[in-house]
């Protein structure tokens, strides 16, 4: 018996059919979605300036594809959902859409529909921080729009083969000023001078790849196969949001660099 295990044996039309449903959309400058503020910036900064770097195997395919089916099929059983919010300072925009909003009886509450791959570990470990942050993020944009001001819960809906996990998240009152702002304007600063080099770390290690020798590297920097300085250091306190401000305080706008101080104070 020959059993053959992996995402690349599926057929090649359905391949291309996995292709074709990824959605690209335009770059926007200095517009940052809540999920490219949560990630790894360094990542988010390639993204955008070498798309091509990103490579896309038929397993992340395969991910996407998961996620934005039921996303649209599910999210729209609910009378708030897909709903975008945005946020805008000196020239700079933060931008997240919600999945939807359900009360079972005991308030209304903001959802956010994960399809995980391993369910099983969330269920022990929890949601994870990049979920949790990624639905205190659409709370905290709502609210700044003075939207869903009766709601105070948030919770990650986490559904996979293995079973549904549940996550309730508390929300964080002023995620705008103490995390999103400061890592929005530090993103915006690197693309402006064209160089990721002083971009905070991946804060989560699964962000990183391992190469052969067990040697971290940005899988975002495929191209060169560089080895992430950043990812190997244990302190990353030389990588910091005001180590990154005073690098660029010479090259942009010295009000865009005194608002970006007093939000990190």
């Amino acid at each position: 018996m020959t059993v053959k295990v992996g995402f690349e044996n599926l057929p090649a039309p359905i391949v291309l059919h996995l292709q074709d449903s990824i959605t690209t959309w335009p770059i926007q400058p200095h517009v940052y979605h809540v999920t490219s503020l949560i990630r790894c910036l360094k990542k988010s900064w390639y993204r955008r300036t070498h798309p091509e770097r990103v490579a896309w195997s038929v397993r992340s395919l395969w991910n996407v594809y998961r996620g934005s089916t039921f996303d649209n099929k599910w999210t729209s059983l609910f009378k708030i959902h897909q709903k975008n919010y945005r946020a805008n300072r000196r020239g700079v925009t933060i931008s997240g859409t919600l999945d939807f909003v359900y009360d079972d009886g005991d308030g209304p509450v903001l959802y956010d529909l994960k399809m995980p791959s391993n369910v099983d570990s969330k269920k022990i470990y929890g949601a994870g921080q990049g979920y949790r942050r990624q639905v205190q993020a659409y709370l905290a944009l709502a609210h700044h729009n003075r939207e869903l001001t009766d709601i105070h819960s948030a919770r990650v809906l986490m559904v996979g083969g293995s079973g549904v996990a549940v996550e309730n998240v508390p929300e964080w009152t002023d995620m705008l000023e103490a995390y999103l702002w400061p890592r929005a304007f530090v993103l915006d600063a690197a693309l402006r001078v064209g160089s990721p080099i002083s971009l905070p770390p991946a804060e989560e290690g699964w962000e990183c790849s391992v190469d052969p020798e067990g040697a971290p590297y940005c899988p975002a920097d495929l191209h060169f196969r560089k080895t992430c300085e950043m990812a190997k250091r244990k302190d990353g306190s030389e990588f910091s949001s005001e180590f990154l401000i005073n690098r660029f305080e010479k090259s942009v706008d010295p009000n865009f660099v005194k608002e970006m101080k007093e939000l990190l104070d």
